[in-house]
């Protein structure tokens, strides 16, 4: 069988018009279904509520009618006045069925014998009430609601009972919702209401059921008018057609420059081989034969399987090995760093053991997931074989690339919840660097998984590969790991140092020094551990146990005079959280806002000035000092600096040290003492190394000083007793 391209691109034209008209009847259908049905659900609970309080009026208006008539005739002073009272009362209330006196000499009633019916039922209910009673009854023509109760709390039988017509709330309805609604039918004691049917258009009918004593009394239909589908088909097909049209003409070009044109190139092609081979022949071109469009599709298919992971979706081995060749000899010439980093999850096989392969294989999807959204474009990621996969890193300083496996780390370790389970899974991680570690692809692999062994085999998940003399610098992880272990294992200590008033020598206080309590196995200075804990999310938390630890230890040493400064970071002063959590601290530990300060550098202000100066105003407002350290290094506008709620201006230790010997140096801490003074607020210069920078600190009417000469940083137990020895000097 031979099918010509043009007839096939005819009637795929048409076959695609119908295909699309018709679904877009059946979406309208079922979408005019849907509002039709949303439509009668809301009117039916709007009537239902309508119906339903207007049941509940008619209650209330009989119990305010027995009540007006109880105390009418408790007002009456003789039968005359009684009975014209109620005689009024009737006129009043003409929808009153029956009014009656009993067990009196007055007796005012429009039909007897309705009383005679409801008897049973009134007495059931007056028996079971303290109040008076609400019962209803059916009649021959119709269906009562009564009130019926004593007046004389001793007497046996009710003494004042009213009756009117059950439905006549849904009088009242009609007349609220303008519908016009007629009694239509009765059988037995079941009387049915109907609504007249006066508008124009398809409409539903919603039912109401009424019952008394598990019994049907009465039924209500309402019409609810709703929207006609065919109606609403000729009104807007009207507008859909040219659309369509318009959207097939589009995809026709486009499904012709997708398949039909390479098949009319392939189809001419193939002419020309046939011809070939068959001289003379009569070979007709452009056919289309069954099942090329398939192979093509089968085609496709397999290209993809070759490079993908059939589970993952991510690259397999051989598409990853081409990517990291390709990407080695494109470094030829454009001189890139590249990382290696092999990942594997430890003791996978057990979770298959424990759950299930099918468990095991949702865990790696989801693994997958967070290594694709963790990696940037020009990264590669792959799943090399069961629970191993590789990525390919593009880096330029060694601090990025330590940030960015911190990242994917952190991502990866978080617990899983495959299929209503929650699995948390220990990764581990080998890093080798190109070209520190190798010059070509077999040699990178091999160092990449040398590494990955240590981390299976160390004590730290994630393991940079290092050479003796490797210029590399990759502690920036080590020191990101330390932190994140110190924090859970109290490796961290707070010193201070402290800061003396030059003419009151009893005020002083202590500012808060972030320490390794093992420096020896801590290389790194404090102040990087601290700028990489900025980096990479870990400040809050470091920040958190400085808080933490400063209140505890005033705390332990009960000296209410007693004020301690620490040093916030910029990350800190830009979370709104920071007051409440700092507040929550001191009520923990009962450290009155007095005895805290806090410290910010001049820099840090000025990176959203703003924001900054909220937050600082709301430690102000708790009572809390502030104090802007490293002044006149960060070029603070002095706008800004005069709203600030601050009370004290350090003065940063590099004009500090040399001030003795530097002409300009000293001429810059006396400007920032006057200035600081002029603006009402205290000076404090840190640095103080000797008694010359003193005694010229003293002479430029300084207020604090801080600083070696002063005392270096003490460890908490040694506070009491310097304090001590402080005093006792001052004294002599």
């Amino acid at each position: 069988m031979r099918i010509r391209i043009q007839t096939f691109n005819l009637v795929v034209f048409i076959m695609m018009g119908l295909l699309a008209l018709s679904l877009w009847s059946v979406s309208l259908y079922w979408l005019n279904q849907q509002q039709n049905e949303e439509t009668v659900a809301t009117q039916r609970e709007n009537a239902r509520q309508q119906l339903n309080q207007l049941q509940l009026q008619q209650r209330d208006w009989l119990q305010n009618r027995w009540q007006e008539v109880r105390y009418g005739i408790a007002d009456a002073t003789d039968k005359d006045r009684r009975h014209a009272f109620l005689n009024q009362f009737i006129q009043r209330y003409p929808q009153l069925r029956s009014l009656r006196l009993t067990n009196s000499r007055i007796g005012l009633t429009q039909s007897g014998s309705d009383f005679n019916a409801c008897r049973q039922a009134m007495l059931a209910a007056v028996a079971q009430a303290t109040q008076p009673a609400i019962f209803d009854c059916p009649l021959q023509q119709q269906y009562l609601i009564g009130i019926a109760g004593r007046l004389n709390q001793a007497a046996p039988l009710p003494d004042l009972v009213m009756l009117m017509p059950y439905f006549s709330f849904i009088d009242d309805f009609q007349k609220q919702s303008g519908r016009e609604i007629v009694q239509v039918s009765q059988a037995g004691e079941i009387i049915s209401f109907r609504e007249i049917r006066l508008q124009q258009g398809e409409a539903r009918f919603i039912h109401f059921g009424y019952t008394s004593n598990d019994q049907l009394r009465g039924k209500l239909s309402l019409l609810i008018p709703v929207q006609n589908f065919n109606q609403l088909w000729l009104s807007q097909v009207i507008w859909v057609v040219p659309g369509l049209l318009l959207l097939m003409f589009m995809f026709y070009r486009l499904f012709y420059r997708a398949y039909v044109g390479p098949l009319i190139s392939l189809s001419s092609k193939m002419h020309k081989v046939m011809r070939m081979y068959l001289p003379g022949q009569s070979v007709e071109k452009r056919h289309l034969a069954p099942g090329l469009s398939l192979l093509n599709t089968y085609f496709l298919n397999l290209t993809h399987q070759a490079k993908h992971d059939m589970l993952t979706g991510l690259n397999n081995r051989s598409m990853f090995e081409e990517r990291l060749q390709q990407a080695l000899d494109d470094d030829s010439q454009l001189k890139r760093k590249y990382a290696l980093v092999f990942i594997d999850i430890d003791q996978f096989h057990g979770v298959n053991q424990r759950l299930g392969q099918f468990i095991g294989d949702g865990l790696l999807k989801q693994l997958a997931k967070r290594l694709s959204d963790g990696i940037r474009e020009s990264d590669c990621v792959s799943r090399l074989e069961e629970d191993n996969f590789a990525m390919l890193l593009e880096f330029r300083e060694d601090d990025e690339l330590s940030s960015l496996v911190e990242k994917i780390y952190q991502a990866l370790i978080q617990p899983y919840h495959v299929y209503g389970r929650e699995i948390k899974i220990a990764i581990r991680m080998g890093v080798a660097t190109y070209p520190e570690h190798g010059q070509d692809a077999n040699e990178l692999a091999l160092r990449a998984d040398h590494a990955l062994l240590k981390a299976q085999k160390g004590e730290w998940p994630v393991v940079f590969e290092q050479d003796e003399g490797d210029n590399s610098d990759f502690s920036a992880f080590t020191v990101i790991q330390s932190i994140r272990k110190a924090l859970v294992n109290d490796e961290f200590k707070l010193v201070y140092q402290p800061v003396i008033h030059l003419k009151q020598h009893q005020k002083r206080y202590l500012e808060a020094l972030l320490r390794w309590k093992d420096e020896d196995e801590h290389r790194h200075s404090i102040d990087r551990t601290i700028e990489l804990a900025e980096k990479n999310d870990l400040i809050k938390p470091l920040t958190q146990w400085i808080i933490e630890s400063a209140c505890a230890e005033l705390q332990h040493l009960a000296m209410d005079d007693m004020q301690i400064a620490i040093n916030l970071s910029m990350i800190d002063l830009h979370d709104d959280k920071l007051p409440d959590r700092i507040a929550y601290s001191m009520t923990r530990y009962s450290v009155k806002p007095n005895q805290l300060m806090v410290e910010i550098t001049e820099g840090q202000i000025m990176q959203d000035p703003q924001r900054v100066i909220e937050i600082l105003k709301r430690l102000s407002d708790m009572g809390i000092s502030l104090t802007i350290d490293d002044f006149g290094t960060g070029q603070a506008s002095l706008t800004y600096l005069k709203n600030l709620p601050v009370e004290k201006l350090k003065i940063d230790r590099s004009f500090v040290k040399d001030m003795v010997h530097d002409i300009d140096d000293s001429a810059i801490v006396e400007a920032t003492i006057k200035l600081a003074h002029t603006l009402g607020k205290e000076v404090v210069a840190e640095g103080v190394e000797n008694s010359e920078i003193h005694e010229l600190l003293v002479q430029m009417d300084c207020d604090y000083v801080q600083g070696y000469y002063i005392s270096y940083p003490l460890e908490w137990d040694q506070i009491h007793a310097w304090f001590e020895h402080s005093e006792a000097k001052t004294a002599s």
